[in-house]
């Protein structure tokens, strides 16, 4: 049975391809939560000493999700027709969480933290 898998599927550069591909759908959505926790905790830090992290974080998250989408649009040639469609639908998916994020930026520059 163990013949039977072909060896260079489970090489390192295949994996990193496959991580890679993949980087479009799991970096923004992974980047969005941690926005979300942080849009929780970061206000009373700006709050006490003036400066907006969570603008500063939300921003450094955008460009995060922003990188995964270029690494897994990069990646896609050569694919199959299954492959290419769960790197653009990645890339849907993505542009939504970022869009999220950059709503969640722009909220943090208009409201006041200490507000609450």
């Amino acid at each position: 049975m163990v013949a039977d898998i072909c060896l260079p599927l489970l090489g390192p550069t295949a994996l990193i391809k496959s991580w890679l591909r993949h980087a479009g759908l799991l970096l923004p959505l992974a980047a969005w939560g941690l926005s979300t926790q942080l849009g929780q905790i970061t206000p009373y830090m700006d709050c006490r000493q003036n400066v907006s992290w969570t603008a500063v974080a939300c921003g450094i998250l955008i460009v995060v999700a922003i990188a995964g989408v270029a690494v897994s649009r990069g990646g896609w040639q050569g694919l199959g027709k299954t492959g290419r469609f769960v790197v653009d639908a990645g890339f849907l998916v993505a542009l939504a969480f970022i869009l999220a994020l950059a709503l969640q930026g722009a909220a943090t520059m208009v409201l006041d933290p200490c507000q609450r």
